[in-house]
């Protein structure tokens, strides 16, 4: 069976499982297990699971369950709290102040939670009825917390950045640095956005009254700063400890997850109860995500055996677009992709294709993968399965539909958009701080 009749057949197969409703994991997995036992029987079997057997056993995937129980554990410290009341008091006297609050705390979220999920949640239970209540327009309100939190997918230490860092063979220390600047300027994109259309539009997002102004001093405002100093420390210590190659990226995390125990003690939130939730919510992600990486894993060593690598260099390379042609057809395919399959998957079954192909056209594959993952971070927005958008449909008040979060996430994907093409034509954004710190670009 020749190797274009195999693409067609295997993807089109998994295209209708996603359909059908099963979830990326079992989807890719299945159709790797049916193809490889019927082109090579038992003995294919054994080569691709030997290929699968190499990446799930990568010491690096130590650091995705730390990293996530980190995550978890401050977040049940009461850090999102903290963090957006702080910012809360200094921001709300300008118009559009508490949605770029919002923002702005997601970005500090992301460096300590690392995971899009726990940001969206957070700020969808604290900040979002804070704007509501505050008259804030739906669509503004709704889409700074989903855009907002959907920045844990590029400032470090962003699980997904370790995916593909296992997937495509590169360093995740210099991919963790790579995030931080691509993470600030889409902050920075939001924000000016924010803070553009509240000028424009007065009463879109009002400022805070004079008397809710009137009720918080200026020391009850720095006073308010004072929870978030252990937190933020912690934080620059783990990613400290990686850029200044005095760790690697395991052993941080795993201080990182002592670290937010000693946060939760210290803010008096550490009982036995929210360490059993904690390490219970970390084990269901930690599968999820090993899943799609076991899963991914199959899919793409079946297809690399079958000749698919191959046929894919042949076909990008062929393309009369020229190298910049190539790399705006690989980034089309992954905003495509992203509509409907999970980043994780994506990353695994994309990158081991498309890295070789880039460097053999002269590109970085750590710029790529910050490319690769500020892609990603639309993925998390773009209809019709925006993971964002329903992990903020599930907190949210019953009011508020998935029409209302549909229609408020646009001029953020197209933010996201200008955020990509900017670091397209400004790979330094990316590569600057890795060439800094470590070395790299």
């Amino acid at each position: 069976m020749s190797i274009e009749v195999i693409t067609l057949l295997a993807f089109g197969l998994l295209v209708v499982l996603l359909v059908l409703g099963q979830p990326i994991a079992f989807a890719s997995g299945a159709v790797a297990a049916i193809f490889v036992l019927f082109l090579w029987g038992p003995p294919g079997f054994m080569m691709v699971m030997a290929r699968v057997w190499g990446t799930m056993t990568e010491f690096i995937l130590i650091a995705v369950p730390m990293f996530i129980f980190m995550a978890l554990m401050l977040t049940r410290a009461g850090v999102g709290e903290d963090l957006f009341n702080a910012i809360y008091h200094w921001l709300g006297p300008i118009r559009g102040g508490l949605a770029v609050s919002t923002v702005l705390a997601c970005a500090i979220l992301a460096a300590m939670v690392g995971i899009v999920g726990a940001g969206v949640v957070m700020m969808g239970l604290i900040a979002l009825p804070a704007m509501l209540k505050h008259n804030y327009r739906k669509d503004l309100a709704l889409g700074s917390v989903c855009a907002g939190g959907t920045l844990g997918q590029l400032i470090p230490p962003s699980t997904l950045f370790i995916v593909y860092g296992l997937a495509a063979g590169v360093s995740i220390a210099q991919l963790f640095a790579g995030g931080v600047f691509p993470g600030l300027v889409l902050a920075m994109l939001f924000s000016t956005y924010i803070l553009i259309r509240s000028f424009l539009q007065p009463d879109l997002a009002p400022a805070l009254s004079e008397k809710e102004r009137a009720m918080v001093s200026l020391k009850q405002k720095f006073i308010l700063l004072r929870g978030l100093v252990l937190p933020i420390f912690l934080v620059i210590l783990v990613l400290g400890a990686i850029f200044g190659g005095i760790a690697t990226p395991s052993e941080a995390a795993g201080v990182g997850a002592l670290g937010s125990i000693i946060c939760a003690a210290v803010n008096r939130r550490l009982n036995w109860q929210a360490l059993k939730e904690v390490l219970f919510q970390a084990t269901k992600v930690t599968c999820m995500i090993l899943w799609l990486v076991w899963s991914a894993s199959l899919i793409t060593g079946f297809y690399t055996l079958a000749g698919g690598a191959q046929f894919v260099r042949e076909v990008m390379l062929g393309l009369p677009f020229g190298h910049w042609g190539i790399i705006i057809v690989m980034q089309l395919i992954l905003i495509v992709a992203g509509m409907f399959i999970d980043p994780t998957g994506i990353i695994m079954i994309a990158a081991p294709l498309f890295v070789p192909i880039i460097m053999e056209m002269g590109f970085d594959p750590v710029w790529f993968g910050i490319v690769f993952n500020v892609n990603m971070q639309m993925a998390y927005l773009t209809p019709p399965f925006g993971h964002a958008m329903f992990y903020l449909k599930g907190v949210a008040p019953p009011d508020i539909t998935m029409t209302d979060i549909y229609r408020s996430i646009w001029p953020f994907v197209l933010l996201q958009l200008i955020g990509l093409i900017l670091l397209l034509v400004f790979p330094q954004i990316g590569m600057w701080l890795p060439g800094v710190l470590l070395g790299g670009g």
